[in-house]
């Protein structure tokens, strides 16, 4: 079952793979700038983890955190990504504290707000932001807080090798996420990321991770001038042919940045 929301300048889908429970969350704020734009101003994703409702709990709970944070707040600033942070994380910590069936939960989040013709975000997990640039080229824009940077650290020194049993079991595991304890890391860029750099901007679970990234860029470029909704509906039919018996969820947020540049 597939659920789709449509809105220009952007689109937003999730399948839930092959699991029993829909983990991801995802959201869309217009209350920034112009309660009244037809451009959001901003684009939460949560990659839940914990089991049954954990997850879902955890992932949900990040989103509408970072939602109100963001609508109620004055000026945009590092300060304001922060709170959004320590607000979903705040609030995960009070459901663990009401319900002890939810420990153990969690959830990646990665929040993007566009202001201007600037984007500006904060992350904590592996849940990825990747830009295709006018080079044809894809980047992944915030930090992997995954086992993956780490492991191919000591693949790139020889210590490791990528085929063995060790790279494989940690390679998903987590670094950092929300659990409502001590956050460990976090990606902050309040400096501002130029949207005349990218074609598109991705928002992502990292059930995409079931494509390599020249695979992602390959769907991109082949879609380019069908737009956001072709975009994401294409990543997850090549997602879906290829078939993984442990297909994670997935959600996709596709962004076309040319709709805030001169406007």
């Amino acid at each position: 079952m597939v659920k789709q929301t449509k809105t220009a300048p952007f689109f937003a889908m999730q399948i839930i793979g092959k699991r029993d429970e829909q983990e991801d969350s995802y959201g869309i704020c217009y209350g920034f700038e112009s309660p009244n734009s037809p451009t959001p101003a901003c684009f939460v994703l949560a990659d839940g983890m914990g089991g049954h409702s954990g997850g879902e709990v955890a992932s949900q709970t990040a989103i509408d955190s970072v939602k109100l944070v963001v609508e109620s707040c004055d000026v945009l600033d590092g300060r304001t990504l922060r709170d959004s942070l320590s607000a979903a994380n705040l609030n995960i910590a009070e459901c663990l504290k009401v319900n002890a069936d939810l420990e153990g939960m969690g959830t990646t989040l990665v929040a993007l707000i566009i202001i201007g013709e600037n984007a500006f975000w904060v992350s904590v997990g592996d849940s990825p932001l990747l830009s295709l640039d006018y080079n044809n080229e894809l980047h992944l824009l915030n930090e992997d807080h995954s086992m993956r940077p780490v492991l191919d650290e000591l693949v790139a020194s020889d210590v490791l090798q990528q085929e063995s049993p060790e790279y494989q079991k940690k390679v998903s595991q987590l670094r950092s996420a929300l659990t409502g304890d001590n956050i460990k890391l976090y990606d902050l860029n309040d400096k501002g990321f130029s949207l005349a750099e990218s074609k598109y901007l991705v928002l992502s679970s990292d059930g995409l991770d079931t494509l390599s990234r020249d695979e992602v860029k390959s769907v991109m470029l082949a879609n380019l001038k069908k737009g956001p909704k072709e975009i994401a509906t294409q990543l997850i039919n090549a997602i879906e042919k290829k078939g993984s018996t442990k297909q994670d969820n997935t959600t996709l947020i596709v962004i076309d940045p040319v709709a805030y540049q001169n406007s």
